[in-house]
């Protein structure tokens, strides 16, 4: 017998966060991670790329683009993980 597959992935502890979380929530985390890593590799080489290298601008670029990303994850996450708690039973 087939079962219908949810398309919510589920989420072990693990594989999360923070808990409680929402799929949405780990998507933004999972981007921001990304985003992050690729700072973080891109201000590494950029210190060691002299000024006048030609390639420099591309990595400069580069890293435009990634701290943009981060910021388009950033606020949403926040957004959500407020959602979130605010959603939970009060104690």
């Amino acid at each position: 017998m087939k079962t219908k597959r949810s398309s919510r992935p589920s989420f072990t502890e693990q594989d999360t966060l923070v808990t409680p979380t929402t799929p949405m929530l780990e998507q933004h985390f999972e981007e921001i991670l990304e985003a992050v890593e690729e700072i973080h590799n891109l201000s590494a080489a950029l210190r060691v790329i002299p000024l006048d290298d030609k390639n420099r601008d591309e990595y400069e670029g580069r890293l435009y683009a990634a701290l943009t990303h981060l910021d388009h994850h950033v606020k949403p996450a926040i957004k959500e993980w407020d959602r979130v708690v605010d959603r939970m039973p009060e104690d």
